[in-house]
């Protein structure tokens, strides 16, 4: 699984499935349009931008049209 969904708790439900963090993944990568790119390049995308409330506008968008 991704090495950076643990980062965004506030993104999962209090007990996340594997499912979840699926999606999760799948959103952040949507979002960030790096669909096929490895997870530390990825991580660094997620981490200048997690702070943003647009970026976590956009990932919980993401989830829901790919969800």
């Amino acid at each position: 699984m991704s090495c950076y969904t643990r980062h965004l708790d506030e993104l999962l439900p209090p007990t996340p499935t594997s499912a979840d963090t699926r999606a999760l993944d799948d959103a952040v990568r949507v979002y960030l349009g790096m669909p096929d790119a490895d997870c530390p390049e990825v991580w660094a995308a997620v981490k200048e931008r997690r702070d943003e409330p647009a970026f976590v506008d956009g990932v919980r968008a993401a989830m829901r049209e790919t969800g």
